[in-house]
């Protein structure tokens, strides 16, 4: 060997170390992020509700997947004006990660529209998707495209959608119907809607089949009728259950190397709330908290997963002293001391025997049937439940989640996810 072939290997060999330490020192000093950021995001997630739920599924020794995430905090959800939010300031506080007044969609009270962290990961290259088990139109959906002091204004919310700049995947009920009075026919609020570039979707089977390594944004538009609001098994077997649309928006946004944001929007569990039918709010319950754990199967061990509540609907209470085992409608009866197990704040009370013909003789002269055993009764009846005092749960797993812990506040939550994007 000579000596001019053995200085280039011994420069060589010093180039390769340089490079290797170099690496090495680059992997361990930068601040790596998840793979994948999946927000879930409801109402009545809190302690006294998720226990009700819990022995609802299988009794006192029942656990729910929401159990298994490590890290947990409570969290204000004070408005800026009230100290109770209601939908619009709620989504917004997590939504844009300010408080803002009541009846406001990422609008604060100077007036200054604000991002929403969708808008934000997109900026930073990851894949976006938004799933909602309601209308794309109503506020808790809004609140991650739309800009608005008139959240209930459902065209205005439209038009926004139609012009905002695709997410990756969305999927929602179908578009809340506005009546024509010159016509009486009855039209989505988006149509005619744009759909150059977008793969427009509207069955379950238009989603499993569309390819998931194509760069081409899906929009899937299921009628109300689609979705099955109860965990997977029952009700319709043919329409999808939350957990298929969390896997079927996890396949098409993973194949992005910058990583993806899916937000995951369960209106259903405040209307059955808003309705004080409570086998409605823990069968939704549940499917929400299947959906959280296929989540977790799908997304990795690489991925941050965040479960926030929003607000809470109604005060449901389960009283009395349920043995162990009692579940199902054990729970939802009159309980062994002769009350009713499920009692409401506001509302209209519940009560399946409750139900009889507003034409009836008996009704007219004001004579109400006696509640039966499944009768839920409000202490203040109501069209609607109310809006009640209470800090909401937010629970997560992965990297960041750890910052979960104590007392925070919505825009907290807001804030942790925008670190970790």
């Amino acid at each position: 060997m000579t000596m001019k072939l053995r200085n280039r290997l011994i420069a060589l060999v010093c180039l390769i170390l340089f490079l290797g330490l170099g690496a090495a020192l680059f992997l361990s000093n930068s601040v790596r992020k998840p793979f994948a950021v999946i927000l879930f995001v409801s109402d009545n997630i809190t302690p006294a509700n998720l226990t009700a739920t819990r022995l609802f599924s299988g009794g006192g020794d029942a656990r729910l997947q929401l159990e298994d995430l490590p890290h947990s905090a409570l969290c204000r959800n004070a408005a800026n004006d009230f100290s109770i939010p209601e939908s619009s300031s709620a989504s917004t506080a997590i939504a844009a990660g300010k408080r803002v007044n009541r009846g406001s969609l990422c609008i604060d009270p100077s007036g200054a529209k604000l991002p929403s962290l969708l808008e934000i990961a997109a900026t930073k290259g990851r894949s976006t998707g938004l799933i909602t088990t309601g209308a794309l139109t109503e506020p808790t959906a809004a609140a991650y495209y739309a800009k608005s002091a008139t959240p209930d204004d459902q065209v205005d919310l439209a038009r926004q959608f139609a012009h905002h700049t695709p997410f990756d995947i969305v999927i929602g009920g179908d578009l809340a119907t506005t009546n024509t009075p010159a016509t009486n026919s009855v039209k989505s609020p988006l149509e005619p809607i744009n759909t150059s570039g977008v793969a427009l979707l509207k069955s379950m089977s238009d989603l499993e089949n569309q390819p998931f390594w194509q760069n081409t944004p899906v929009l899937g538009l299921l009628p109300a009728t689609q979705f099955t609001l109860t965990p997977s098994g029952e009700g319709d077997t043919n329409a999808p259950s939350l957990s298929d649309l969390v896997r079927i928006a996890i396949r098409h946004l993973q194949s992005n190397r910058h990583g993806y944001f899916l937000v995951v929007d369960d209106p259903s569990i405040r209307k059955a709330a808003g309705a004080n039918d409570g086998e409605a709010m823990f069968k939704r319950i549940l499917a929400f908290d299947q959906a959280v754990a296929t989540a977790r199967r799908y997304a990795g061990e690489n991925a941050l997963i965040i479960v926030a509540g929003r607000e809470t609907i109604g005060g449901l209470q389960l009283n009395g002293y349920p043995f162990l085992g009692d579940k199902g409608v054990a729970i939802l009866s009159i309980n062994a001391q002769g009350t009713p197990s499920l009692c409401w704040a506001t509302g209209p009370g519940f009560a399946v025997e409750k139900k009889v013909d507003s034409t009836d003789k008996n009704i007219k002269q004001n004579k109400i049937p006696s509640p039966g055993i499944l009768s839920q009764p409000s202490a203040c009846p109501l069209p609607q439940g109310l809006g009640v005092a209470g800090d909401v749960l937010t629970l997560g797993v992965g990297q960041g989640s750890e910052k979960l812990q104590g007392f925070l506040d919505l825009t907290d939550i807001h804030h942790l996810i925008n670190d970790e994007l």
